[in-house]
């Protein structure tokens, strides 16, 4: 299973657009569950796409998602298109990409992720990623995070240190920040996506 990125977690739900549109029950002829959520991951940046690139005052997010055109597909689309943050949307080796812009009142606690200061974004802001997140760790981990927990940062002090040098983390962040190469959309991402959809099992005998 491909590993949810930092923009999946912390970014993806500044947009305010709820997780629960990508849930959906996709089956194949047999009635068996090809998959249930249409989210793949997000992102900070697209490698492919030149036009939309981040500024000081405007970023943007885009979020891979399966474009199996099923029965509920159609309104699942359109209604990702109705969200006033909307950007653009275009395939790519049957995969979807849709952008969208950081809400204006948002932009400053996004700017403070991207920074690593996790712990210092609005209570708004974590409330949104508490509910709203793509988190392939245990769930209980972000709230740590955003509140800067003295029991994770123990955690981190204890992995990092030696026997004879300890480390002392002091009043730093409990959670790495993010690295950005690793928050860009790839054609080889999509292409590996894309391939497993394909060795996809269709159904048994």
């Amino acid at each position: 299973m491909m590993k949810y990125t930092k923009t999946a977690t912390f970014l993806f739900p500044l947009l305010e657009i709820p997780k629960e549109l990508f849930t959906c029950d996709v089956r194949n002829s047999w009635g068996t569950q090809k998959f249930n959520n249409r989210f793949i991951n997000a992102y900070l940046h697209d490698e492919s796409i030149d036009k939309y690139e981040a500024t000081p005052d405007c970023d943007f997010v885009f979020i891979l998602v399966r474009n199996f055109q099923d029965a509920e597909f159609d309104t699942f689309y359109s209604t990702m298109l109705a969200f006033p943050n909307y950007v653009d949307s275009y395939d790519n080796n049957e995969c979807l990409v849709l952008v969208y812009t950081v809400p204006n009142h948002l932009q400053k606690d996004f700017d403070m992720i991207k920074r690593g200061s996790y712990s210092k974004v609005s209570s708004d802001a974590k409330k949104l990623i508490l509910a709203n997140n793509f988190y392939s760790g245990k769930v209980f981990t972000l709230p740590l995070i955003l509140n800067k927990a003295d029991v994770l940062k123990a955690s981190w002090e204890d992995r990092l240190s030696n026997p004879g040098s300890e480390v002392d983390l002091g009043d730093q962040e409990v959670w790495p920040i993010l690295d950005y190469p690793k928050e860009i959309l790839t054609q080889e991402i999509i292409n590996s996506v894309s391939k497993k959809q394909n060795l996809t099992p269709s159904g048994g005998f």
